[in-house]
């Protein structure tokens, strides 16, 4: 009896490692006292605008390091850098282990489901699917020193693995491992390792960090004990509230002075902070994420060797030895350009009437840094460069593009443009947006307070809308006169939206509606979100008019969702994301039509369709495609004909990345 009881604990603590929680929508509910208006509480200035400059953006164990007044103390791990440095110590344990017998040229993982080969390092095996940074290509002899080890499936990495399973031989492999042989134990005898990774970040209800510490500790100690140095990882979310696992790894990397890895650094500015919007549970990452989860930790891992072996450590020729500020900025001027920034672009010869706007970025030494705004034409030729890197687009009407640059809202209509504000909220994802009546609406900071404020960029004077409730931090396009914004709390830099707040176009309160996920918003009464059922199955809500749905869409993430310009149908794109390695298996494109007539359009393997944008006729969809092969690197425009539900053969085109490349918001003009 005893021992299914012990059973029975470990199968809860790994069965629930990967699973996600359940949200139920709250119906709408009426709002009061909710705002105070005021038209003079201060003056924004309307000023034209000077060339901008870019913000910037930045048994034997082992005793005590015999210098640790050099070291940041755990409580300051947020400062830790990436990329670990190691110590005297971690080369004595290095040492220790080869003259054990260890394999120099052998690694191995510990992990659960966010390090299997699909996710975490695996494409490192497959020649021709990965590139490098400029100046990185160094790291191609640390592939070749562990060639075939990226992509093997170890014993200590499993899906719902967490601290406690690893320890155990209940969930060994039988068909490699040894009768009480723990995967731990298992993993270290067939792949005879030097160093190992340890990331195991899965975490739910009623798990303590003292329990974690006891566990991940235990799996320290055995690895120093044989010889293998641990390569601590820190983790992308903070499921458990208040930081504590990642306080607890960095406390036991410093305690017993072996390297960490601190990839929750690395993702800081990545979208979403490298974890998908989508999930619920806010455990999975992105596509961005994985690709700078593995990125980083092969440079961790290429860190590391050099440092253990007493090599010369690589200096990447991009590394930055001086400031932003030092940087002097090239004067930007609006026109035509022969290609885009770090990209090949694949071009269709068929003529193109209509056009897009997108921003494009990348990521430059742990940053995402944008390399400016550009229209083209949507066979791939006659771009423009609208605005200089740094810019972030916002919104686009027939009246302009509203743009940002750090805390700075701009108003770009052909090679004019305007300051409407400098007090924009770094943390907002959507700090500016068009009104129906040509007026723009854009939240504004000042200290802790944000307000809503409403402008009139030929002139007039501002209309200030003071909440008493939650801060706004987020505003929704709406085509008709109301002012939607959203509200949540809001941590480094990410904000998550759980209620809408609906006025009419002078301020004055109609309601609030409770939400979960990214809202798609057409007007006040033409509004969509999804969550997920107990089974992590996708649900979609719609709210049309007076009547509101809730019905099942396939899948079990929703990437994104857009209402057509007449508002009568809404595209859906859904993935299914594998629960092992939280890769995207499909994706899809559904076109539903309220009430709840759900019509699956588009669904490809292996690729990820990113947020759906319709052109402004409402019969073609823009479907923006990302297939995993080439490390997600190329980027396709492929055109749907919504009544025939077909390809476009002539039109579209296809963006060849040199690096990771991230459009955060496109527009189809005519």
């Amino acid at each position: 009896m005893r021992n299914f009881l012990a059973l029975v604990c470990v199968l809860s603590l790994a069965l629930t490692g990967c699973s996600t929680a359940t949200l139920t929508p709250i119906p709408p509910t009426p709002a009061s006292n909710l705002i105070t208006v005021t038209g003079t509480a201060q003056t924004d200035k309307i000023l034209p605008v000077v060339p901008a400059t870019p913000a910037a953006s930045n048994a034997e164990l082992v005793t005590a390091s015999p210098t640790p007044d050099l070291r940041l103390l755990p409580e300051r791990w947020k400062e830790w850098p990436v990329l670990p440095s190691v110590s005297e110590r971690a080369r004595e344990i290095y040492q220790r282990g080869l003259a054990m017998g260890n394999n120099p040229r052998s690694f191995s993982k510990i992990g659960d489901c966010q390090s299997v080969p699909a996710s975490f390092l695996g494409i490192y095996d497959r020649p021709g699917e990965y590139s490098f940074l400029e100046g990185h290509q160094s790291l191609q002899e640390t592939i070749d020193v562990y060639s075939g080890l990226f992509g093997r499936e170890g014993e200590a990495v499993r899906g719902g693995f967490n601290t406690a399973t690893v320890l155990s031989p209940l969930w060994a492999n039988n068909q490699v491992c040894l009768p009480g042989e723990n995967p731990i134990e298992c993993e270290n005898r067939v792949n005879n390792p030097s160093i190992a990774f340890v990331s195991l970040e899965v975490w739910f209800s009623g798990r303590t960090p003292e329990v974690y510490e006891k566990y991940l500790r235990r799996i320290i100690e055995y690895n120093i004990e044989q010889g293998v140095v641990p390569i601590l990882g820190t983790k992308a979310d903070n499921v458990e509230g208040d930081h504590s696992i990642n306080y607890t790894i960095a406390k036991l990397a410093y305690e017993y002075d072996v390297p960490l890895w601190n990839f929750w650094l690395a993702v800081q500015s990545a979208p979403s902070h490298g974890l998908d919007p989508t999930d619920e549970n806010g455990f999975h990452l992105n596509v961005e994420g994985w690709n700078i989860r593995s990125y980083t930790a092969l440079q961790a891992l290429d860190k590391v060797r050099r440092e253990l072996e007493g090599m010369p450590v690589a200096q990447p020729s991009d590394q930055q030895t001086s400031g932003p500020e030092d940087v002097v900025q090239p004067t930007f001027a609006p026109g035509p350009i022969t290609s885009l920034p770090y990209s090949t672009v694949e071009t269709k010869p068929a003529a193109s009437a209509s056009s897009i706007l997108f921003d494009i970025a990348i990521r430059e030494n742990g940053i995402l840094q944008s390399t400016g705004i550009f229209h083209g034409a949507l066979n791939g030729q006659t771009w423009k460069a609208l605005a200089e890197t740094g810019s972030t687009l916002l919104d686009y009407s027939s009246k302009g593009i509203l743009a940002s640059q750090s805390n700075n809202l701009y108003f770009i209509m052909d090679t004019e443009r305007s300051l409407l504000t400098d007090q924009l909220p770094l943390d907002s994802p959507q700090s500016a947006v068009w009104m129906n009546d040509g007026r723009v609406a854009f939240i504004s900071q000042t200290g802790n307070q944000k307000q809503v404020v409403l402008l009139d960029p030929s002139g007039g004077e501002p209309i200030h809308i003071i909440p008493t409730g939650n801060p706004p931090v987020e505003l929704y396009p709406s085509h008709d006169s109301s002012l939607i914004w959203g509200t949540g709390p809001c941590e480094n830099g990410s904000c998550a939206v759980r209620e809408l707040t609906i006025t009419n176009a002078d301020g004055s309160m109609v309601n609030t509606l409770a939400v979960t996920g990214k809202p798609a918003v057409f007007s006040s009464d033409r509004i969509a979100f999804a969550n997920q059922d107990e089974n992590n199955n996708n649900l979609l809500t719609l709210i049309h008019g007076d009547s509101s749905s809730r019905f099942p869409i396939s899948g079990n993430r929703v990437l994104g969702m857009s209402w057509s310009p007449d508002g009568e149908t809404l595209a859906v794109v859904t993935a299914k994301v594998s629960d092992y390695s939280g890769r995207t298996l499909s994706s899809a494109l559904h076109l539903v039509t309220p009430p709840y007539t759900v019509n699956l359009a588009f669904q490809v393997e292996s690729e990820e369709i990113e947020p759906p944008v319709w052109s402004p006729d409402g019969k073609q969809v823009l479907l923006i495609r990302r297939p995993q092969s080439g490390g997600g690197l190329n980027v396709v425009f492929s055109l749907l004909d919504v009544a025939t539900e077909f390809l476009v053969n002539d039109g579209g085109f296809t963006l060849v990345g040199e690096k990771y490349l991230v459009t955060r918001r496109i527009f189809w003009l005519p």
